[in-house]
Formats: structure tokens, C-alpha cells, sequence
């Protein structure tokens, strides 16, 4: 490059801003910046319209990757305001009883929540969430000082999972609901907790290494022998495994899981190939977008009023466009260039056939039943969308 400015044809400007990926693209980022407030990045504008720590911390993989970094550090703030002494990160700061949250009453002031809102278990993946965030966050703006004022909260966020660790191996064990799929009931090891558990700790090795910490050797060790762990517990030789609970081994291929720990690079390339095989021998690609797992739950696992108000499926059969755009940057770096391509437009006509980036949808339509509806502005799904575009650059090629 010789520094001077690139000069776009206009026939050639004005086919990107026709296309549909270019038009998806500006909704989801219309979408994800009217979600921004003092505390951070909200959820969404109705009854998701609180900071969802793990809503917010993926949200911001887009809001970095447009360089909005002081609303990201705005809700890292938020989330160490309210840490508690020990080190655990809130479910979400709001209206801290989601039934009046979605009846339409709000917490003045916001008040922070820990628990699952069904009352059975610990939010287990918030904590690795929240120190990724501020590995990612420090990377982008290389703002040392702040490094230097936050990094003991961020070592007590990635050491608090160790309390969750109930057989010393390492890896997290959680309840029911305790993790993004709060419909299902998950125990034991998780694949998905574990994936971001085993990414906070190489974060915050090299958030350590960056500062000469102390500790730095200590975290180092302890990234290394937990990325053998979870190799070692979930890898089936095709793809993670969904969860282990003592002698019960869940097989089921979940989704955001595997596709993670290609994106966060803890499998093997030949070990990703392994996983897009598996995913395509069950069925899962080819979709408006990638199901969430393979083959369904049985419904015993499903949350029983969630089956008796018909969203057993919410978990369980319904699309998730997050989920998709992790497929889409899986799948790019990868080399899968045309795959990832075909996804991201699958994902944008859907974004453009129903005017907005909703939370969940049913085949191609956003879920609108009797006793749920699917959020609108729903930053998460935004968020990611924003993310895969930049990280593939595919919204700036013809998708016509």
C-alpha cells in the first residue's frame, strides 16, 4: 500500500450497497447500537432490556469489531462494579425477577442477579465471558493502564471458576440451566462452560505475561493442563461431546459448543474438519440456520414448564442466528471460504425478509406464540452478525 486513499468505482459502491449481506449487515449494526446505555450493551428493548452479562459479552465481539470500545468498556465497568468479593460476575444487572421483567416492571436502580432464574443453579459461564471480554477489549486498544487497574478483578473472574471445579480435574461442573441453553438440563461437565473456561484461562495467562505478573507461570500451567482436560473428557474422535455427568455421557452434537472451539482454536484443524463432517453426516448444515444440536433432546431433558407452555423447543429445534454466525467465521478460517459464504447469505435474507435481527426463530419466521414471542433488537444475534462480516469482510462482496 503507498498510503494514498482507495478510490471504489461508484458501479461497483453502489452494488455492495444493494446487496443483501451489505443491507443485513447495516441492519444488525443499527440493531446492536440501539442497544447501547450507560451500563454497557443491553439484550434487547422488551424483556430482555437488562444487561445480560452473557448477552453483552458477545455482543461486543461486533461493537469491537467497529471499534465502539467505550461502550464495551462501559459494561466491563458494570460487570466488575457488581463482581462479587470472591470473584463471580452477574447473570445480568436489571430487574433481577425476570417474571416482572416480562410483565413490564422495571428494577429503579438496576440491581444484579447470580443465579439461574429458575432458582436451581450458579450462572457458570458469564465469569470466562467477562475475561475473554477484557483479554479481547485490552488486545484492541492495547490501553495498558487500564490493564493495570482491572487485572485483579480479572484474575479473581477467571479463578472464581475454579470454585465450580467439584473433582479437582480442573473443569467446571455445573447444575440445571446453568449455562446459555437455561431450558435444558445440563450437569456435570459441559462442553460449551468448558470451551469458554479453557479460553478465560489462556486469556488470562497472556493478560498476566503482558503485565510480567506474579502468577503468570501459575496461569500458564493452569491453561495447559485444563486444554488437555477437555480434550481428554469430551473429544468422542468426531466432535465434543455435549456433557458428561459421572457415567452418563450426553453424545449429542451441540452446536455453539464445537463450533466455538473451532473459532477459539482449542481442536486441531484435522479435529475441526472432524467436527463440520459430523455436523453435516447429522443434518445440520444447509439450514436458514445451523440447529443448535443433533440429534434433539429427549423432551425428559427439557425444563418442564417450558414444555407445558409449548417452547420445549426453545433449546431444542428452534434457530439461533448467533449461533450461525459463529458457523459462518468457523468456517472461513477454515479456508471454507464458499461455505462461509452461503451461510452469511442464508443468514442475511433472513435478516432481510423480517426486517430486524430477532432472538429465535422458527424455520424462517421470528417465534411469535401464544405465551412467548421473540425478542426484537436483540443484540446478541447483532452483535455476531456485525462480528462475521468484519471477520470474513463478505458484507463488502456482491452477494447477488
Amino acid at each position: 500500500m503507498n498510503g494514498e486513499p482507495v478510490v471504489m468505482d461508484k458501479a461497483i459502491s453502489d452494488h455492495i450497497t444493494d446487496s443483501i449481506r451489505y443491507k443485513a449487515y447495516q441492519r444488525a449494526l443499527t440493531t446492536l447500537r440501539n442497544r447501547y446505555h450507560s451500563l454497557g450493551i443491553l439484550a434487547g428493548a422488551g424483556h430482555f432490556s437488562d444487561l445480560w452479562a452473557r448477552d453483552f459479552c458477545f455482543a461486543s465481539w461486533g461493537a469491537l469489531a467497529v471499534d465502539d470500545r467505550a461502550v464495551v468498556r462501559q459494561g466491563l465497568d458494570t460487570l466488575r462494579h457488581w463482581m462479587t468479593p470472591d470473584g463471580q460476575v452477574p447473570l445480568r444487572v436489571g430487574q433481577p425477577i425476570f417474571l416482572l421483567k416480562y410483565l413490564g416492571f422495571d428494577a429503579n436502580p438496576p440491581k444484579p442477579r447470580y443465579i439461574d432464574d429458575k432458582g436451581y443453579s450458579v450462572s457458570v459461564d458469564n465469569n470466562s465471558l467477562a475475561v475473554a471480554l477484557f483479554h479481547d477489549y485490552i488486545a484492541h486498544t492495547h490501553d495498558m493502564a487500564y490493564l493495570q487497574e482491572t487485572f485483579e478483578s480479572i484474575r479473581l473472574m477467571a479463578l472464581w471458576n475454579d470454585t465450580q471445579d467439584r473433582d479437582g480435574d480442573g473443569l467446571i461442573e455445573e447444575g440445571h440451566y446453568a449455562g446459555w441453553a437455561d431450558s435444558i438440563k445440563k450437569e456435570g461437565k459441559v462442553f460449551y462452560t468448558n470451551v469458554l473456561h479453557v479460553h478465560a484461562a489462556r486469556c488470562v495467562a497472556d493478560l498476566a505475561r503482558r503485565l510480567s505478573h506474579a502468577d503468570v507461570t501459575m496461569l500458564e500451567d493452569r491453561y495447559h493442563r485444563l486444554r488437555h482436560r477437555l480434550h481428554e473428557v469430551f473429544w468422542n474422535g468426531q466432535y465434543g461431546v455435549d456433557w458428561v455427568n459421572g457415567t452418563h455421557v450426553q453424545s449429542t452434537l451441540s452446536a455453539e459448543a464445537n463450533l466455538l472451539a473451532i473459532v477459539l482454536r482449542l481442536v486441531s484443524p484435522t479435529e475441526a474438519t472432524a467436527i463440520m463432517d459430523s455436523m453435516a453426516r447429522l443434518g445440520m448444515t444447509g439450514h436458514s440456520i445451523v440447529p443448535t444440536v443433533a440429534p434433539a433432546y429427549d423432551p425428559k431433558w427439557v425444563y418442564r414448564p417450558f414444555r407445558l407452555i409449548g417452547l420445549s423447543d426453545y433449546h431444542n429445534g428452534l434457530g439461533w442466528i448467533w449461533v450461525g454466525c459463529v458457523e459462518v467465521v468457523a468456517r472461513w478460517e477454515m479456508g471454507d471460504h464458499r461455505g462461509a459464504a452461503e451461510s452469511l447469505d442464508r443468514l442475511a435474507h433472513l435478516i432481510e425478509e423480517n426486517q430486524g435481527v430477532f432472538e429465535v426463530y422458527h424455520g424462517r419466521k421470528p417465534v411469535r406464540r401464544l405465551w412467548y414471542r421473540s425478542e426484537e433488537w436483540f443484540a446478541w444475534s447483532s452483535g455476531l452478525f456485525v462480528w462475521a462480516c468484519q471477520k470474513t469482510g463478505l458484507h463488502l462482496e456482491s452477494s447477488l
